[in-house]
């Protein structure tokens, strides 16, 4: 009786926890590209044009926006191979691409990986500061992006503060989670 019993309560708190530790894959097939969050997180209205989808933490300490479009080999100034671009990535290719927004960002941990069919996408994280009028936040970002086929893309995961300390302090115990959606991060095949 007492291993039946056992065995349940093990069996519930399975079951429990697989659907705490659940995650939701949203696809956008218009804009091509997937990403998997936890399912308890909040979808929030892309802010901007180029957003497509904007996701928080629960506690709303940490947000991840994916952008994606289409990409033209043909437009002036665009890479002939995209895959070898990607590849032959550097810091100062994340500063021009990332652009005004980020000018004064410091990028590190910059790597290249692969989407599941062997893709390349860059991936790096930036420490930046945004000052407005009097205000001045501190920031904190873990980007995957890539160029594959027709499309552009990527997700960017942040936390937001007051001071550069904060931010670290944020970061710490959600650096597993950013880690893990921005790794989730992939474009449609061509």
């Amino acid at each position: 009786m007492r291993i039946c019993f056992l065995v349940t309560v093990v069996g519930i708190l399975f079951c429990a926890t697989a659907a705490i530790a659940a995650d939701k894959t949203v696809h956008d097939r218009e804009n091509g590209f997937a990403l998997t969050f936890p399912q308890e997180w909040i979808t929030e209205p892309p802010s901007g044009e180029a957003m497509r989808l904007s996701v928080q933490s629960s506690d709303q300490a940490l947000t991840c926006m994916v952008s994606a479009s289409l990409y033209d080999a043909s437009a002036p100034g665009s890479p002939p191979d995209p895959r070898k671009f990607i590849e032959g990535w550097s810091m100062e290719t994340w500063k021009k691409m990332m652009g005004k927004s980020f000018s004064t960002a410091d990028f590190s941990n910059d790597k290249l990986a692969r989407f599941p069919d062997g893709y390349p996408v860059r991936l790096a994280d930036l420490d930046f500061t945004v000052i407005d009028n009097d205000v001045r936040l501190h920031g904190h970002s873990r980007f995957a992006f890539s160029l594959r086929g027709a499309r552009y893309g990527y997700v960017n995961c942040s936390v937001m503060g007051e001071s550069a300390e904060q931010v670290e302090q944020m970061w710490a115990p959600l650096a597993n989670k950013a880690e893990r959606v921005v790794n989730s991060f992939v474009l449609d095949s061509p």
